[in-house]
């Protein structure tokens, strides 16, 4: 048996240890029950038998109005319809960025900042608060409040800075009900803020909607830029010409192999089993996404980048980067489309070439990918960017 302190210290090598030590479902410290087959994370995340709490993965409010579960639904819902809108169509949202990153940038931070430049403006409407839209972009340029730092003496300036956030976007909250409308003067919601605004009750804590907001533009960043970063790596360790293969093949790839959210959780409701193991009201189920993408039975060569498997249909249940049911990730597929627009972008006309990268990847809620330098040539177009092309991509 591992000892607990394992678990904190690796929380990745601690399942790989215990799945090959003992027959799955196993307990985590602290008495969590873990799953990673793909019938018992069907069963769990889609719960069907409303087995357990109704409280969705990506917002997890504390009390108020956003506790309810109805609520969380209508956020997420006009949270992805007013970024689909935006980016509909928006194919070279990536361009200008791209071209101003230089030949040598420093990934994964350097991905979030390309990410959060494309997206600022359905994030936040441009005729907002300017001191919260700078606030935004010190958040991910300078301190990178978007994930929680390692390093304990960082931590406060990163509270602070994110406590600063919330503030602002309250006050922005309040200047809008004022208003009676959001910026822009359109019918529907301007950007994200005004989403989450609208789709909440009337009488819903300022606070409470800049919670949830920022949870969304951190959401919105972060694992978009980890996504692209892990298919970088992972291609160059693999000796995959990242220009020859579709991009979002390589995107869901890279998201086998390191999901970003890789553990969820779900708090039991009812009493049943799962996998034959009992659970009790209480308790907690772990379904865990990166032993589930490694499954050998239902991966062929599963530790291996290869992009081409998706040529083919997948497994039912066995591919849950973003979760399941009703309280799945509300903006996968937004995600997808714009991972895989920055890797397009990345790819066009250019050689890449990675340094660095061999660290351990930092599990702080998420997994974010280490460290590297990626060198980005400029070439002239070839015939192999050829299957980047639109017709490939749909």
């Amino acid at each position: 048996m591992v000892a607990e302190p394992g678990f904190r210290r690796d929380p990745i090598g601690y399942v790989e240890r215990a799945a090959r030590a003992r027959e799955a479902p196993f307990r985590l410290p602290g008495g969590a029950l873990c799953v990673a087959d793909p019938g018992s994370a069907v069963m769990v995340l889609r719960d069907n038998g409303r087995r357990y709490e109704e409280v969705t993965e990506f917002l997890r409010p504390r009390g108020g109005r956003l506790a309810e579960p109805a609520t969380q639904v209508a956020v997420g819902r006009a949270a992805r319809r007013v970024l689909r809108d935006r980016l509909t169509g928006d194919g070279d949202m990536f361009a200008s960025g791209v071209a101003g990153l230089g030949d040598d940038a420093v990934w994964p931070h350097a991905g979030r900042v390309l990410v959060h430049q494309a997206l600022a403006d359905v994030l936040l409407h441009p005729e907002s608060s300017p001191g919260v839209r700078r606030l935004m972009a010190r958040c991910v340029r300078r301190h990178d409040v978007l994930i929680r730092s390692p390093h304990p003496l960082a931590r406060p300036p990163q509270h602070l800075l994110r406590a600063k956030l919330h503030r602002a976007v309250a006050e922005e909250v309040r200047v809008r009900r004022r208003a009676g409308r959001g910026p822009g003067g359109g019918a529907g919601p301007a950007d994200l803020l005004d989403a989450v605004r609208t789709a909440t009750p009337a009488d819903t804590d300022p606070l409470e909607i800049a919670g949830a907001y920022v949870q969304l533009f951190r959401t919105s960043v972060a694992p978009v830029a980890h996504v692209v970063a892990w298919a970088l790596l992972l291609a160059d360790r693999a000796g995959v010409d990242l220009g020859a293969v579709r991009p979002d093949r390589a995107v869901r790839e890279a998201l086998r192999l390191w999901p970003v959210a890789w553990l969820f959780t779900r708090t039991v409701r009812l009493p049943h089993e799962v996998g034959g193991a009992a659970v009790t009201p209480g308790e907690t189920v772990a379904v865990c996404v990166y032993l589930l993408h490694r499954d050998e039975d239902v991966w062929p060569e599963a530790s291996r980048f290869r992009p081409d498997r998706w040529a083919h249909e997948t497994p039912r249940g066995a591919y849950l980067p973003f979760g399941a049911g009703p309280r799945a990730c509300t903006g996968a597929s937004v995600a997808l489309d714009v991972a895989t627009a920055l890797l397009t972008a990345l790819c066009r006309g250019a050689r890449l070439d990675v340094h660095g990268g061999d660290a351990r990847p930092r599990v702080q809620g998420i997994i974010t990918p280490p460290d590297f330098r990626l060198h980005r040539r400029a070439t002239t177009a070839s015939s192999a960017q050829a299957v980047v092309s639109s017709d490939d991509r749909r």
